[in-house]
């Protein structure tokens, strides 16, 4: 990112962190807008944002001073200064993510455990499950770590999701060509090791 920066230093470089903010540690000085909703790493209910602005931000946005809207980003600066919200906030989600926030170790702590807890789960799906499945993203270079995407043939992987649904195991959906062949297991902070054994499980016993 920091090429970017030098690259083009006039535009404002935004990152949608959604899979990823609150678990893996992020490099907040190398972008200006930081995005992220709080159903993943924070482990929360949707309907709640957290943005992240750097000093420069700010000052694009009050150079612009767009007030016009309920989410301009003037007001809602103006009114974090003094601890508000412009609007009806959704009261109980900021007071569950002081929460969580309040009992989550330090972020490299998270990190490392994703970071670990991820590999392993690569590793299960690429020697265990060879035979039938493989890894969507083949670089690991540009793995995700809070994402773990599978990939196999439409009725096989079809045939996976309605057995895994069965037996309580929720295997989502790809995103566009690929919502039928493949699967997306979540690394999520909330997620405990012990139903990562009940997956890996599952595959063993069924897919193996």
């Amino acid at each position: 990112m920091l090429n970017l920066f030098n690259r083009y230093p006039d535009p404002l470089i935004a990152v949608d962190a959604t899979s990823s903010m609150a678990g893996i540690t992020l490099k907040y000085i190398k972008a200006d807008i930081w995005y992220a909703s709080v159903q993943k790493c924070f482990g929360l209910p949707a309907g709640l944002a957290v943005m992240v602005c750097s000093p420069r931000t700010i000052f694009r946005a009050k150079q612009l001073n767009e007030k016009r809207h309920y989410n301009s980003l003037v007001p809602m600066y103006e009114k974090m200064l003094n601890y508000q919200t412009t609007h009806t906030p959704n009261v109980l989600n900021i007071y569950l993510l002081n929460k969580v926030l309040e009992q989550r170790p330090l972020i490299k702590v998270t990190d490392k455990e994703l970071v670990q807890r991820a590999q392993q789960l690569y590793d299960f799906f690429h020697e265990q499950m060879a035979g039938s499945l493989s890894l969507l993203v083949e670089n690991p270079e540009v793995r995700s770590h809070t994402v773990i995407a599978v990939k196999g043939p439409d009725k096989h992987l079809d045939d996976i999701k309605k057995n895994a649904a069965r037996q309580g195991i929720t295997l989502g959906n790809g995103y566009g060509t690929w919502a039928k062949n493949t699967f997306r297991v979540a690394n999520f902070p909330a997620i405990t090791d012990g139903e990562y054994d009940q997956l890996k499980e599952f595959f063993l016993k069924y897919y193996a």
